[in-house]
């Protein structure tokens, strides 16, 4: 696959290896080594289209172009620098050829990933080599045909290549980083490339595992030296034996294959190239704690009674049981040499998750398996880095949003969004839920990337959809790699006690303000018209009941998500969403009726007496919205916002001292309180129209509020499409206090129950216009 995030790390890299001059370019061909590989996946493309003439011309001239990059400019340099490549090269070249001029896609993808592992093969030992000699710059020019580490930071390589070119590192001592780190990648990609392998085969992609199991070779055949050296030439020989199968003529199809890519993988499970670092090691219990806590939530929300119930969450599943298996193959090593019974056990529950997961078996026993490998990691390496938690999620974001960028520059445009969603469920709810008290712009800044983005910048969802470009995929890449760095240092830092009482202030003044001036309107809207607190039509026990109800579901759904039923990003998302625009249809006609009895002064009179008698009043006799409405409204509003509330208090929980934040609480609520008191204190001083007009008008500016936020969260729930428009600010102030995004499906609503509040006041204004004359005239 063509990796167009490597261009601008050569980009990059040209630059700072500078100094060697032109004499070193010519020696050392990357730049054409990275133009074919760009000009084999131009043709690999096009291979998927149906050949005509005018198609057939361009893959053959751009396979003239192969041909030349090859023959005068790399296989010279291969042929002085690594011998001992140039035969699989030279036949890998010959086997790309081929299968274009016959159009056979899956044979050229095969052939091609030999090209490329063989290049980045022979220039790792020509790297190495130079360096032996003391050769700096030609080996600087070598290192830059080389896979990179899945990282947005610096990689080690990089570094000490740099500082041997300044003279300030010996040539032996960045050999030993150099070859360290390389190492570690491409057994990395090695686990990555089976991984993939048996995904494709599985879901019947025969291009893709042609591809896989090519690249799956060649990485082996990278790392073969380093395999009989860390494992013995008895295991390296078996593993080389599993190789050679996939390779040769009696290579085994369907389940016979997906059982010897499962015997490659164990073989790989105790490899590891050289030891990790504390750091690295850490960082991989952490991902490999999380990644097996996850496999048990995917699989509940994607099976049910043995069948797929959600397919992108059972694929999930699978996929982070992968994850977990490669994070496994990486602290093999490690994990053998302190615990071997636990090694030998967390390889036999991460093999019967896979086999339950395949064969759609008992989610409670896939529960059970997970939380053993939980308690073997948490006896092995402590209970905290067994907890996985925010820091390997993001820790892990940049690495998939790698694999996005590495997707897309493939053509796989539906691998891509897989990533994509599979990065947005690491963000959110657990990475949002912590980011957002503490810094909520950053956080729909965040989420906004995920999907649409902004009509400068588009978002991953767009890009994805539209199928590139992919200059602008590199770019949405970059900015969120950004932000994620930006994300893990806020959130590295624990709050002090004020940070935290500041935050817990402003969590319930922002979640809980709007669901406040709601009530106390309704309320004051509902004293002022002479409807009774109680009796059989008063308002006091719907109002009561529904808030009630709303707090107790608010901490219910809070208790049962994750411990009776699991919710998915998507279906809170959807919740939210609903809720509000639920609330938002409700408070649409309260505020019609609040208009009404703003400008049609009799029937306030008129409401009083009737409210006087009231008994076994019904819904909307006399104009009063009825029970069932109140008690709607007060849920919805409360209920909207009350979920998530408890979710943020649980996160800032855990970043701050807890008398500090319920401190921010008590004050918050006291303020909330206050203001609603406020509210219904201005019903006792304002003339009753001007109060229905204050009200009305506040509740209508909420009403438009609720509506943005609702269709905000059906679009992160990819129920409605959403585009981005210029002509709005982006501002995150406006989207934290006002629902006001700038997409257009959104602001159209808006603008829609805007216009229905302004007809339903300027039909009242009309009508008492046309009634005062009759007034005037029968006094």
């Amino acid at each position: 696959m063509i990796a167009h995030a490597v261009r601008t790390l050569l980009f990059t890299l040209a630059v700072l290896f500078a100094p060697l001059g032109a004499a070193a370019g010519a020696d050392v061909p990357w730049q054409d080594a990275e133009a074919l590989r760009g000009e084999s996946a131009q043709i690999q493309r096009r291979l998927f289209r149906a050949p005509d003439a005018a198609l057939r011309e361009d893959v053959a001239a751009r396979l003239e172009e192969v041909r030349r990059l090859w023959s005068t400019r790399l296989r010279p340099a291969y042929e002085e620098a690594a011998p001992s490549r140039m035969r699989p090269l030279d036949e890998a070249v010959d086997a790309f050829a081929e299968a274009a001029g016959r159009w056979d896609p899956a044979a050229a993808a095969s052939a091609r990933a030999r090209i490329w592992t063989g290049l980045v093969d022979g220039a790792f030992r020509a790297a190495l080599a130079r360096l032996d000699e003391g050769k700096t710059q030609e080996a600087a020019g070598w290192l830059n045909i080389r896979e990179y580490a899945r990282t947005s930071r610096d990689t080690a390589a990089s570094i000490a290549m740099r500082e041997a070119l300044a003279g300030r590192m010996a040539p032996g001592d960045a050999r030993s980083v150099i070859e360290t780190e390389l190492l570690g990648v491409y057994a990395g990609e090695l686990r990555k490339a089976v991984a993939e392998a048996r995904g494709h085969l599985a879901a019947g992609y025969g291009v893709q595992l042609a591809g896989a199991l090519a690249r799956a070779g060649g990485l082996h055949a990278l790392l073969s030296e380093s395999l009989a050296a860390r494992l013995g030439t008895q295991e390296a020989n078996r593993i080389a034996e599993a190789f050679a199968r996939l390779d040769g003529p009696d290579r085994p199809q369907g389940a016979g294959l997906d059982a010897l890519l499962v015997r490659i993988e164990t073989l790989l499970a105790t490899y590891a190239p050289a030891s990790l670092s504390p750091e690295e090691r850490d960082r991989r219990v952490r991902l490999l704690a999380r990644f097996v806590a996850l496999v048990p939530v995917e699989y509940g929300k994607g099976v049910r009674d043995g069948e797929i119930a959600i397919p992108f969450e059972y694929f999930e599943a699978g996929l982070f049981r992968d994850r977990a298996q490669m994070l496994f193959g990486d602290l093999g090593y490690d994990l053998a040499a302190r615990a071997p019974q636990s090694f030998d056990r967390l390889a036999a529950i991460l093999k019967d998750m896979q086999a339950l997961i395949a064969r759609k078996g008992d989610g409670a026993q896939v529960d059970r398996l997970a939380e053993e490998a939980g308690t073997l990691l948490a006896e092995t390496y402590g209970a905290d880095l067994s907890k996985g938690g925010d820091g390997a999620a993001l820790s892990l974001l940049p690495d998939i949003l790698d694999e996005i960028l590495l997707a897309g520059g493939a053509g796989d445009w539906q691998e891509a969004e897989l990533k994509r969603l599979e990065a947005y469920a690491l963000f959110d709810p657990d990475v949002e839920q912590r980011l957002m008290p503490r810094a909520p712009a950053l956080a729909l800044k965040m989420e906004a990337d995920f999907w649409e983005g902004s009509a400068e910048s588009p978002g991953l969802g767009r890009i994805v959809a539209a199928r590139g470009p992919e200059e602008a995929l590199k770019l949405a890449v970059t900015r969120m790699k950004a932000a994620t760095q930006e994300a893990a240092r806020i959130l590295d830092v624990r709050l002090s006690g004020l940070g935290a009482f500041l935050q817990s202030l402003a969590i319930l003044l922002r979640e809980g303000l709007e669901a406040v001036l709601v009530l106390a309107c309704m309320i004051g809207a509902l004293k002022a018209s002479g409807v009774p607190a109680r009796g059989p039509g008063g308002w006091r026990w719907p109002v009561a009941g529904g808030v009630t109800a709303a707090l107790a579901g608010s901490f219910a759904l809070w208790f049962a998500v994750g411990r009776l039923f699991a919710l998915s990003t998507l279906q809170r998302e959807l919740l939210e969403g609903l809720s509000a625009l639920a609330a938002a249809a409700v408070l649409l006609y309260v505020t019609h009726w609040i208009f009404r009895k703003s400008y049609v002064g009799d029937w306030i009179a008129q409401i009083r007496r009737k409210a006087a008698a009231a008994t076994g009043r019904k819904a909307g006799s006399g104009g009063y919205p009825g029970w069932l409405t109140l008690f709607s409204l007060s849920f919805l509003v409360v209920f909207r916002e009350g979920f998530e509330t408890v979710l943020f208090y649980e996160a800032l929980l855990i970043d701050a001292p807890a008398a500090p934040v319920l401190a921010g609480l008590a004050v918050g609520g006291v303020f909330a309180v206050a203001i609603g008191y406020l509210m219904l204190g201005l019903e006792a001083k304002l003339p009753v129209a001007a109060f229905f007009r204050l009200t009305g008008g506040l509740l209508a500016v909420l009403c438009v509020m609720l509506v943005g936020s609702g269709i905000r969260g059906l679009q992160t729930a990819a129920l409605v499409s959403a585009t981005p428009v210029a002509w709005f600010p982006d501002r995150p102030w406006l989207q934290i206090y006002f629902g006001l995004y700038p997409v257009y499906e959104a602001l159209l609503a808006q603008a829609v129950v805007a216009g229905l509040l302004a007809v339903s006041l300027l039909g009242f204004v009309l009508r008492r216009k046309a009634a005062l004359p009759a007034r005037s005239g029968g006094s």
